[in-house]
């Protein structure tokens, strides 16, 4: 019996997303459902937004009111510590989209009337530095709030630490963070920048153009990294100046009279060396320096 199309059944499918918001809305759902599951996991995550010691509690789409205006940020965080009561905003981004300014600016308003302590955010965008937030937001925004951004691959490496760590001492918990990492490596997934097959329905990737529309930067020029001419000015033109009328080609790379140019019907040009790589003249040459005025005429005689 064949198998094609078979879908192996996992704890968290991949099966039946048909959109990017159901592709945000499951990765929000499984990322924090394994927070609470497994609380390595959670504190890896939840510690460097500030949460207190305590049991980590998550939700998903919760709905706030802001005056006449509703927000239903992707998933909340929350610790109770005694009587504090530590709560976090999550907002996610899968794919290539990026995460809105005004979109974050509105749950930092939020989270400010409503004495929320953080806002997380999550998406395949990397910030230019660590602990910048990729998206720009308002400087008068922040301050209240704390604001950090993970993108989705430190969420894999942290849940690969995590498995690797606990593997033995908790092999459930190991086995939990090994699924949510296969859904966030699948492509159909979002949460990596995977470039998809044509019959996943989410959104495609921009593909990178064709080789042929790219500038090419031109090449460093190759003379400078060979050697120049040794010796004296006078030998190098003593050289210059020898008669060769059937020159062969040199046994060894170097510098040589130049023989190349047809203009010259086979006579060196005697003001320029050109470089011999082994197998073939280059396009490399060195002007050769001018000799003293008082020194030509016992060149010519030595010549």
């Amino acid at each position: 019996m064949k198998n094609n199309g078979w879908h192996e059944a996992r704890l968290i499918p991949t099966s039946g997303i048909s959109s990017q918001v159901e592709q945000e809305r499951r990765a929000t759902a499984v990322l924090l459902a394994t927070m609470t599951a497994v609380t390595r996991f959670g504190r890896a995550v939840a510690d460097p937004l500030g949460a207190p010691e305590g049991p980590l509690e998550t939700f998903v789409e919760v709905p706030f009111s802001s005056g006449d205006t509703e927000c239903l940020p992707h998933g909340v965080i929350r610790v109770r510590e005694g009587d504090t009561l530590w709560t976090a905003l999550v907002e996610v981004s899968t794919g290539p989209r990026p995460l809105l300014s005004s979109r974050l600016e509105a749950y930092l308003d939020l989270a400010a009337e409503q004495e929320i302590d953080a806002l997380l955010t999550i998406s395949n965008e990397i910030p230019p530095l660590a602990g910048q937030h990729p998206t720009p937001v308002a400087k008068e925004k922040l301050g209240q709030v704390a604001l950090l951004h993970f993108p989705w691959s430190k969420v894999v490496a942290e849940a690969v630490v995590e498995r690797e760590d606990c593997s033995t001492e908790d092999p459930a918990a190991a086995w939990v963070l090994g699924e949510l990492i296969h859904y966030l490596e699948h492509p159909r997934s979002g949460a990596l920048l995977f470039e998809i097959t044509d019959d996943a329905p989410t959104t495609r990737l921009p593909r990178l153009a064709p080789l042929e529309e790219f500038e090419v930067p031109p090449a460093p020029d190759p003379v400078a990294e060979l050697p120049a001419p040794r010796g004296p000015a006078r030998r190098e033109i003593r050289i210059a100046l020898r008669e060769d009328p059937d020159p062969q080609a040199p046994s060894e790379p170097g510098w040589y009279r130049d023989h190349t140019d047809p203009a010259d019907q086979g006579a060196p040009d005697i003001g320029r060396l050109r470089w011999w790589e082994g197998s073939a003249w280059t396009d490399h040459v060195y002007i050769l320096p001018a000799a003293p005025t008082a020194a030509d005429e016992k060149l010519e005689n030595q010549a």
